[in-house]
């Protein structure tokens, strides 16, 4: 038996779908191809290895197409107060490497912070300005914390004085300074002189945007753009157990970790680079139940953070499943469909790193993490950098079976 002739001639059914797939190189061909693979009725899951017509065709396809000499990315950059060092590290390698230009960027929290600093070097300076904005930034963080060149007895005493009331908790950006007068936020401090929120939106510059949760109803907003100023940072790196609420527009805001971090999907839908790669700072999974009060404080801060992006990718991945055998679509559900997803982090070091370590910074840990991010991008880059512009590196598909059990397909790698 052979294949229908849409498939070619000269190759047998029992052939691999790969070699039928290569003997294909007009577009009259490949249209023809789709026509046929997209009679196919069962939902195949994508971003993981490969399963069904629909997503090999898509795959095949793409790999197809040159990759562009400089691919534009997304970065997407998630909250984790002193683990943003470890963001800041990822950036300034990713800056570094040739044939990659950072086209958009989200954050929440901490991941806020990078992101707007990033935006406004790249917009006023390029790579040296964004790099040197996030140094003078964590510099700073250092010298808010008492941390910078005072020994680690003077900053553990300050500490039993001044924080005392919140030692041990662990919460988000903001924790990690003693309170200022009034409950002040002492990131203001550390912005003032450093933001100039006239670079966001100009021309050429990558896009910005920044999550806050609204309080009254518990979702996010998300400020784009020319909306970002040093109140929406402050607001999105608001932790109520420390620090008084921000008001914007009559409208009362906490962290933005609570609601969206970082934001995913809107950027795709607003046509960002489909390329999105995901700078993680805490941990996804810990092996071990925990035990002690500080423990279980902590894990379930990261289980409170990581919800929004869980459920992000499980809605992108429903939305990738259920497209993919579709031709025709509207421009943001054809974003989403070819959104190539990407994720670094360090999960082992990240659940070493000891509570206290997150609240209270010192420059040598914030050195730390700044090196381990730059290795864990060394290291994608090392063993996927190929994908970039080809193919998701994360598999989404863990996100979408629970909601879609029945899924063809088992090839799913770890996200």
């Amino acid at each position: 038996m052979r294949l229908p002739a849409q498939f070619g001639s000269g190759v047998t059914a029992g052939a691999p779908r790969h070699q039928a797939l290569r003997m294909h190189s007009t577009d009259a061909d490949r249209h023809r191809m789709d026509h046929v693979a997209l009679q196919h009725k069962t939902p195949k899951c994508v971003g993981g290895a490969a399963s069904g017509y629909p997503v090999m065709i898509r795959i095949r396809r793409a790999n197809e197409r040159r990759r562009p000499d400089v691919l534009p990315v997304t970065l997407a950059l998630e909250g984790g107060g002193a683990m943003g060092a470890f963001a800041w590290g990822a950036i300034e390698r990713l800056l570094d490497a040739p044939g990659l230009r950072i086209g958009a960027v989200s954050g929440a929290s901490a991941g806020a912070m990078n992101a707007a600093l990033l935006v406004q070097g790249l917009a006023t300076g390029g790579a040296a300005e964004a790099k040197r904005l996030l140094e003078l930034f964590w510099r700073r963080v250092a010298v808010a914390a008492g941390s910078l060149d005072g020994p680690t007895e003077a900053w553990f005493h300050m500490l039993s004085s001044a924080m005392a009331p919140v030692v041990g908790a662990l919460r988000g950006a903001t924790n990690s300074w003693a309170p200022g007068p009034a409950g002040a936020n002492p990131l203001a401090g550390v912005l003032e002189g450093v933001l100039d929120p006239t670079a966001f939106g100009r021309p050429g510059a990558p896009t910005l945007v920044v999550s806050a949760t609204r309080v009254r109803t518990g979702e996010a907003r998300l400020f784009r753009d020319g909306e970002v100023t040093p109140e929406v940072l402050l607001a999105s790196a608001c932790l109520p157990q420390l620090f008084p609420p921000v008001e914007i527009d009559g409208e009362i805001y906490w962290d933005g970790g609570y609601s969206s971090n970082p934001p995913v999907r809107p950027l795709i839908e607003a046509g960002a680079p489909p390329d999105i790669v995901i700078v993680r700072t805490t941990p996804i999974e810990r092996p071990e139940v925990p035990a002690s009060a500080a423990r279980i404080q902590e894990r379930t801060h990261e289980i409170a953070f990581g919800t929004a992006l869980r459920q992000e990718l499980r809605s992108l991945a429903v939305a990738q499943v259920l497209l993919s055998g579709m031709h025709t679509l509207p421009p943001p559900l054809a974003r989403l469909r070819a959104a190539r997803l990407h994720m670094i982090g360090a999960e082992e070091e990240f659940r070493e790193v000891a509570a206290r370590s997150k609240l209270y910074p010192t420059w040598a840990f914030l050195q730390r993490m700044r090196g381990l991010g730059a290795e864990a991008v060394d290291r994608f880059l090392a063993e996927q950098g190929d994908a970039l512009g080809r193919r998701s590196t994360m598999g989404l598909c863990r996100f979408a079976r629970p909601l879609l059990p029945d899924l063809a397909g088992d090839g799913v790698r770890p996200a």
